[in-house]
């Protein structure tokens, strides 16, 4: 499993979400939303606010979870995936 964390560095919800992957052992990758445009309008796309994680299962989907208390709620079952791996 995979997790992207699309944020900014000013975002205090961001870091919130960072503070509790690694909290959990759950390594990420984040995507400064203020570095790309790419990065930026794939968020304005999906979901048009930051935090934006993504996660990608074994089998290679991509679901878009959501911000800090979406990702927070999924913690749990994110930490059993990583464990399983």
């Amino acid at each position: 499993m995979r997790v992207v964390v699309y944020g900014a560095s000013w975002c205090e919800p961001c870091a919130k979400v960072k503070d509790e992957l690694e909290a959990a052992e759950i390594p990420y990758v984040f995507r400064d939303i203020d570095s790309s445009p790419v990065f930026k309008n794939y968020v304005i796309e999906v979901q048009d606010t930051i935090p934006l994680v993504q996660l990608e299962s074994n089998n290679g989907n991509w679901v878009d979870v959501g911000g800090y208390e979406d990702t927070k709620d999924l913690l749990d079952i994110i930490q059993f995936v990583v464990s399983e791996d």
